[in-house]
């Protein structure tokens, strides 16, 4: 979201969105969204978005991403951190994309 605030802002100073891109990766750097997603937004932008938040969107809330699954993949790296994402996956049983957002997104775990 702080990201989509500095491109809008960049936007509307009439920067070019590689200019802003180069910006967010000198910030950022490695954590800065790709040029693509630039891109994207100064698109919003131009077509007269002002809102910087995700639209709503339909489909079923995520089942894996519970506060009980994050407590125990939490525990599970505490308790052994060589754990390979696939042998979280697969004591838990739930997804590999789940254990790895649960990890990056949620405990804010990096390599």
């Amino acid at each position: 979201m702080e990201q989509r605030v500095n491109i809008k802002f960049c936007f509307k100073l009439g920067k070019t969105a590689t200019e802003t891109h180069e910006m967010l990766v000198k910030v950022y750097g490695v954590d800065a969204v790709s040029k693509k997603c630039v891109f994207e937004w100064f698109k919003r932008f131009r077509d007269g978005e002002e809102d910087v938040k995700d639209e709503p969107r339909s489909g079923r809330p995520p089942t894996s991403r519970t506060p009980d699954n994050i407590e125990r993949v939490r525990r599970m790296l505490a308790d052994d951190r060589r754990l390979s994402l696939r042998m979280i996956a697969e004591e838990l049983k739930i997804s590999l994309d789940s254990v790895s957002n649960i990890i990056h997104e949620h405990l804010q775990k990096r390599k």
